[in-house]
């Protein structure tokens, strides 16, 4: 299952650039079509709800392998077809079908994950995956940086997204299938997974998605080296975000996230306090790794739900999250009015405080020895 599990992994980091690429030449873009290019990213995000969950009710329903293959078509062919996109509203339609293709695969990625990865693993590479999302993005910032041009950019782009229907051959078709209805979801423990992952997802998203994105534009307010700041900060993220895998994988999910909660809230505070300049950089990278505790969620909740409706309960519970965090997280860190250092240390603490409130009551999945 190794070469499964490498190809998954591929694909996964594929999609998580696929997402993020629009991202690095939004203000180019802007030049063009003006100040709504910008409503792209939330436009994916909607279409990241809405695929992900109609892909994994398909990927139960009848196959994991043909919903895998439909996401992945599902945006890497709009993504070439920004080379020949000239009309904003054409642009909101195909990154809508970006998101809802990657979003698509990503909840399919945490299903396998938690299938065919080792049961003494699952937590590690759930969060190598989910760390991904980091190397994504350093890798759009670098492609940006290397292809100015914004045709050649999106095509080299959508030739690089093909290796993903090579890799979609190593990828195991499950045996599991449902056989009915998912009438096993309405169950009195299943729905209060449903109703506690979905508050974890939200404020997941609310907190990973606006630190993101906003980074950069943080850094360079304060005329720091946004670009090598920026690096640094995802690099030591995907480290936090393996380590907690494996920390969670030895001392179970839900003591792994209160040491990394306890990292977001005292950073976020601080964010809130007058602090040198140069400690900006320090307590975003601090961020970047206290965002940990969603490392492994994926597959935490896939370890809940059973086999025959994994994808879409996981898939239900990240819903809300895509869709609110997601598509309006970065709106409304920037429709507050106390300065942008100060608008993220609110919306990432209130986020903190929302997955604290969230995981003391989710079930543990793994036995400690």
């Amino acid at each position: 299952m190794i070469r499964a599990t490498v190809s998954l992994l591929l694909i996964f980091l594929i999609s998580a650039l696929a997402v993020y690429s629009i991202s690095f030449v939004l203000p180019a873009l802007a030049q063009i079509y003006g100040d709504g290019i910008y409503l792209t990213i939330p436009a994916s995000w909607i279409g990241g709800a809405i695929g992900g969950l109609l892909l994994s009710i398909l990927a139960d329903k009848w196959s994991r392998k043909l919903s895998l293959l439909i996401s992945i078509f599902l945006f890497t062919v709009p993504l070439f077809l920004n080379v020949f996109t000239r009309n904003l509203f054409l642009f909101y339609f195909l990154w809508f079908l970006i998101g809802f293709g990657v979003n698509g695969e990503n909840g399919l990625s945490y299903v396998y994950a938690a299938e065919i990865s080792p049961p003494s693993y699952r937590g590690f590479v759930g969060s190598i995956m989910q760390g991904l999302y980091f190397i994504g993005g350093l890798l759009g910032l670098l492609w940006a940086d290397i292809f100015r041009s914004i045709e050649t950019y999106f095509l080299t782009l959508g030739l690089l997204s093909l290796v993903s229907y090579l890799l979609w051959f190593s990828i195991p078709e499950s045996k599991v299938r449902s056989r009915g209805s998912f009438s096993s979801l309405r169950s009195k423990n299943l729905t209060k997974v449903l109703v506690l992952g979905s508050v974890f997802a939200v404020g997941s998203f609310l907190f990973v998605v606006p630190l993101v994105s906003l980074s950069f534009t943080l850094f360079s307010f304060f005329r720091l080296p946004a670009f090598s700041l920026l690096s640094l900060a995802l690099l030591l993220g995907l480290i936090g975000f393996s380590l907690a895998g494996r920390l969670s994988d030895r001392w179970g999910r839900k003591r792994t996230t209160f040491i990394f909660i306890v990292i977001s809230l005292v950073s976020s505070v601080m964010m809130l306090l007058q602090v040198p300049t140069s400690l900006i950089g320090v307590l975003v990278t601090l961020l970047m790794v206290g965002s940990s505790f969603f490392a492994y969620f994926g597959v935490w909740m896939s370890e809940v739900f059973p086999p025959e409706v994994r994808a879409t309960g996981t898939n239900i519970v990240f819903f809300l999250g895509r869709l609110i965090g997601g598509g309006f997280g970065v709106s409304i860190i920037l429709l507050m009015p106390f300065g942008l250092k100060e608008d993220l240390g609110v919306g990432l603490l209130t986020s903190t405080l929302l997955v604290l409130g969230s995981v003391l009551l989710l079930p543990e999945t793994v036995r400690r020895g």
